[in-house]
């Protein structure tokens, strides 16, 4: 099982890429923000999965940073919800 702490860890190693975009980085960071948000934790997975995947699926992503992306998206979905 992930963490969020985890999940957020992983983001930020990929906002802090150099090959990452302006627009990607910025959308990285609204998405932790939904994860350190203070409601239920299921609604900040939901919510951040969909950012992430609609993230993804940007034609300007480079491969490496969407391959990032997608595990990240995994990594959600062993989040531990308890």
């Amino acid at each position: 099982m992930t963490s969020v702490d985890e999940v957020i860890t992983l983001l930020k190693e990929i906002s802090e890429d150099p090959h990452a975009t302006k627009n990607t980085k910025s959308k990285i960071e609204g998405i932790i923000k939904i994860l350190s948000a203070e409601e239920e934790l299921s609604m900040r997975l939901n919510k951040a999965s969909h950012e992430l995947d609609e993230l993804a699926s940007n034609s300007d992503i480079d491969s490496y940073t969407r391959t990032q992306l997608l595990g990240v998206v995994s990594a959600l979905e062993t989040v531990d919800e308890e």
